[in-house]
């Protein structure tokens, strides 16, 4: 196997890793918390990508405006969203995160990677610093993909 090959294992090792054990907290945070993943999905798209049409959040989830709609219903009433009209068509609403919903995101972003923060007592100085630098370079190879 050549060097790239076990590079790309490697990387497709931590990937399947990080995913595994942050789904597995996520989930787990999820259940203790009584939301549906549906929620939990609308209400960190709107926490990432600020107020949102409901169409738009319909879009993005792959999910009828009908059931959004519901569903942003259900959010309110938890006091988790508002729902706010566009100054220029009072047809369209907005749906944004009230603090209780910022919480709750943060909470989730929280629960997913604790897990992350048991690893540095694993490893040297010297290999927390090699492991940084790599990341470092990755992030920005993604960043620049992202854009």
């Amino acid at each position: 196997m050549s060097s790239q090959d076990e590079f790309v294992k490697a990387l497709e090792n931590w990937a399947s890793i990080y995913l595994s054990q942050s789904l597995a907290d996520f989930f787990s945070y999820l259940k203790e918390s009584d939301f549906s993943l549906l929620q939990a999905y609308a209400l960190t798209y709107i926490f990432y990508n600020g107020p949102s049409k409901i169409s738009g959040l319909g879009e993005y989830m792959m999910v009828s405006t009908a059931a959004v709609s519901q569903l942003v219903d259900r959010l309110e009433k938890q006091s988790l969203v508002h729902r706010t009209p566009e100054p220029g068509d009072r047809r369209v609403r907005y749906v944004s995160l009230s603090e209780k919903g910022e919480e709750f995101v943060r909470q989730s972003i929280e629960a997913r990677q604790r897990w992350i923060k048991a690893i540095p007592a694993k490893l040297s100085s010297e290999q927390q610093e090699q492991i940084s630098a790599a990341l470092g370079l990755l992030n920005s190879i993604m960043s620049e993909r992202l854009k």
